[in-house]
């Protein structure tokens, strides 16, 4: 009887996208070896996550041809086709600064190569994308510019995504050609000037993003009021752990061989002629097997000891009856009543308006997120992504530039519970008293704080677990001799925590490590003791305290410095009770 949540997560879409890398061979060796090493780094990272990516690698501007299609001075490293260890190996052995250079650069022969590459490939494609490493500064031939740019212009007509990466150390002049192309790949439209980057992390981290097909978990219809429905796409920006991909084999026992495994759902009819009953064990020779149709499947759920049956379209009504998917909106709270991080039941989504599904949209869905912005308001909705999925309840939050994306605005959609998801805990009785916070112990908190404050980004951290995987498969794969090493993240840095003062923290938050058994407060004023200071410490009041067993009524500051003053090592990781044992012990006279 649950519902079909799985499915809402594995979205499955028609055709699998396709890429090409074009690496210029006419630009010096350092840009062509920083060229090599992210598309390296691409290819790997698409052999980690099992990816049906169709990906191919070329160079061009060379003096020799390496291809199956009539294209000159281009070399075809990689054939475009779903990323194989055999193709990472061939990329990785290749020297491409080896190679001759072309007499003369002709950008246009490169992209009809690409966009026959697009049309002969024998699967279907979701998305078309030419990613081109390169420097923009030296243009092509005068001669060959304006076939470039009517190249472009086809290409960018039959939705081919192009994307230039400017590889280069530091910044320079473009060249103005380069601008006119850049005008024709995003249409006339707004763009900016691609950064120089020299990274090779950094190249195939912009290389993976611009090749990801960027669709849509479901486009869906915003019914803000009676009447009124605005065009929206849900995206999902976070994707989930690669181990989730793991492509599992069934192998047969004996002979140890990759074999398939169909599921199929039969019955079994008896001959109403034969009188003889037959029990479920014993099969009669009138017995046939056919298959079972979907509309005579039945569901059961088990209710008091019953088994209630349903058919599968009761189960479908009874699973959603919410309607179509649609996003539905049911009013607004103040922002201040949401907490993300309380509310987190699964990895929530990005909403953005879609002028597929109703024409117009962008308008009043920039004027709802202005307006919930202005008022620091979120607005509570009910969501059905798919036909037959949960519906649940969520906040639109607004937000701009989620994860650091060239995205203006958009919402967060966050998964908040229903009241059947919410614990009735009973309140516990708080029978010891509520410490006080002093104002020495705030201020140092303070401090620790604020020393230890970062700039958070959403790739910073990796996940130790799969990365070592992954570098232990890849070593084995690769029949490397030692394992790629890589910088844990999540360890803490001891030079930052330096700013900790031990004994300071030690004073004001300890004893640690054993429990401190908390003495009532005296009420009678008289028997109050005054503190006492680190200078009025002298040999006879130790001895004293030795003898009446008093010597915890100093500080930790005060014991430790006893201890050194007779010259008595210690751990700096003893509490309060063992420290004042080591007096009792070292201090008798």
């Amino acid at each position: 009887m649950d519902s079909d949540d799985e499915i809402e997560e594995a979205a499955k879409w028609e055709g699998s996208p396709g890429t090409i890398v074009l690496i210029n061979a006419l630009e010096d060796s350092s840009t062509i070896k920083v060229a090599h090493e992210a598309t390296c780094l691409l290819i790997r990272q698409y052999l980690r996550s099992s990816s049906s990516h169709n990906i191919g690698v070329s160079i061009y501007g060379t003096d020799q041809t390496q291809t199956d299609l009539n294209s000159n001075n281009i070399i075809d490293i990689i054939s475009m086709d779903t990323p194989t260890l055999e193709g990472y190996k061939k990329l990785r052995a290749m020297d491409i600064a080896s190679y001759g250079k072309a007499k003369e650069y002709v950008l246009s022969e490169v992209l009809w190569h690409c966009s026959k590459i697009f049309k002969d490939y024998k699967k279907k494609l979701s998305s078309q994308t030419i990613l081109i490493l390169t420097k923009l500064l030296n243009p092509p031939v005068t001669t060959d510019q304006k076939r470039t740019l009517d190249r472009v212009v086809n290409l960018v007509g039959s939705y081919t995504k192009i994307t230039i990466i400017n590889i280069s150390p530091d910044d320079y002049p473009i060249d103005k050609f380069y601008k006119e192309l850049l005008i024709d790949i995003n249409k006339s439209q707004e763009y900016t000037l691609p950064q120089a980057v020299w990274n090779p992390n950094v190249i195939q981290n912009m290389m993976y993003q611009q090749s990801h097909r960027h669709l849509a978990v479901a486009k869906l219809s915003f019914e803000i009021g009676p009447g009124f429905s605005i065009g929206v796409g849900v995206y999902s920006l976070l994707g989930k752990s690669n181990q989730s991909y793991l492509k599992t084999s069934n192998i047969d026992a004996k002979t140890n061989e990759t074999v398939t495994r169909v599921t199929m759902r039969s019955k079994l009819t008896v001959n109403p002629g034969d009188s003889q009953k037959v029990s479920d064990d014993d099969v009669s020779g009138d017995s046939k097997e056919l298959p079972l149709l979907d509309s005579e499947l039945l569901f059961c759920q088990e209710y008091g000891g019953e088994r209630v049956e349903f058919t599968k379209k009761e189960k479908e009504e009874m699973s959603n009856p919410f309607g179509p998917p649609m996003l539905k909106l049911l009013g607004f709270k103040p922002a201040i009543k949401l907490c993300k991080e309380k509310w987190f039941l699964k990895a929530g989504y990005f909403l953005y308006p879609n002028e597929s599904v109703i024409e117009g949209s962008t308008v009043p869905f920039k004027a709802l997120h202005k307006a919930c912005d202005e008022m620091k308001t979120v607005a509570i909705c009910m969501l059905c992504s798919r036909a037959n999925s949960r519906p649940s309840i969520v906040a639109l939050a607004p937000c701009t530039r989620p994860l650091d994306l060239e995205i203006e605005i958009g919402f967060d959609v966050i998964h908040i519970p229903f009241a059947e998801n919410v614990r009735e805990i009973p309140q516990l009785d708080d029978e010891s008293d509520k410490p006080i916070l002093q104002k020495k112990q705030k201020e140092e908190m303070n401090n620790i704080l604020n020393s230890l404050q970062f700039n958070y980004k959403a790739d910073m951290f990796e996940n130790p677990k799969l990365q070592s995987q992954y570098r232990a498969i890849e070593a084995k794969a690769l029949q490397e001799t030692s394992l790629e090493p890589f910088v844990d993240s999540t360890i803490q840095k001891p030079e930052v925590y330096q700013v900790i003062r031990e004994d300071v923290f030690e004073e004001l938050f300890g004893p640690f490590g054993v429990l401190s058994i908390k003495r009532s407060c005296n009420t009678d004023k008289s028997n109050t003791i005054k503190k006492i200071k680190t200078e009025d410490i002298n040999e006879t009041l130790v001895q004293d305290m030795v003898i009446n067993k008093s010597v915890d009524k100093l500080t930790v500051a005060q014991i430790k410095n006893i201890l050194k003053e007779r010259n008595i090592t210690f751990s700096k990781s003893l509490n309060k009770a063992d420290l004042c044992e080591l007096v009792y012990e070292n201090c008798t006279s």
